[in-house]
């Protein structure tokens, strides 16, 4: 094994330890609000205000601790280091894996949020006009903001790396993925419209799922589509 292998294998165990050490600390802080904001609203036994805050951050803390564990699991120590894939012609292939991960997690955290979205708008339409409400409404519409931002690739970190993250493969799979969104929006909106008609109250309580919805299926959509690109070789 030549210097330079040895060299690029002690950077990829740099690298893992260092994402494994943060995905723990990611875990742990993610676990202590859970646990904290949890055991505050059943001791306390708080209404109002405060109870909305606890549940935001037990939610909050959930996703963290879901996001740490998984990236915790990928990066975990002793696994094999292959050294055709420890050099820079593996970068590329790192970073698709990681924006595929990312994508499938993200529905996931918002359908967590998305829970407590549902309870907050019903206390908000019955007259419940409290901030905490008003943040839980809106934590799943950011998620499904930020996922087709990351599909399209304006989020930060893909702008950072765009030579490795960007190609036609990549368009292809992003038009399908948007044109996808596209009809799952327009068609989620004509239904909250139908329902607003019927019933405005339903009609508003539809459109967080819609916004939601719309930027899963953009996420999901592109993630399959790159597995399957990576299967076909």
């Amino acid at each position: 094994m030549s210097n330079s292998d040895d060299q690029a294998i002690q950077r990829v165990k740099l690298e893992r330890r260092r994402c494994w050490w943060t995905a723990l600390a990611l875990a742990v802080v993610g676990a202590v609000a859970m646990v904290g904001g949890a055991g505050f609203a059943l001791v306390s036994g708080v209404e109002g205000d405060e109870a909305t805050a606890a549940g935001v951050a037990t939610g909050i803390g959930f996703a963290l601790t879901l996001i740490g564990a998984i990236w915790a699991w990928s990066a975990r120590p002793g696994q094999s280091i292959i050294v055709a894939a420890s050099g820079e012609g593996a970068r590329r292939d790192k970073l698709e894996r990681a924006r595929t991960q990312q994508l499938v997690m993200l529905p996931v955290v918002l359908l967590l949020f998305m829970a407590q979205a549902h309870r907050a708008m019903e206390r908000i339409l019955g007259g419940d006009h409290n901030l905490g409400a008003y943040v839980q409404v809106l934590l799943p519409v950011l998620y499904g903001w930020l996922i087709p931002l990351i599909v399209m690739g304006w989020d930060a970190h893909t702008r950072k790396n765009r030579r490795f993250l960007e190609d036609e493969l990549t368009q292809l799979m992003r038009a399908r993925s948007m044109i996808l969104a596209f009809v799952v929006l327009m068609t989620g909106l004509t239904v909250a419209l139908g329902l607003g008609l019927w019933r405005p109250q339903y009609g508003i309580m539809a459109l967080p799922y819609v916004l939601a919805l719309g930027g899963a299926s953009a996420g999901l959509r592109f993630a399959w589509l790159d597995r399957e690109a990576g299967r076909d070789g």
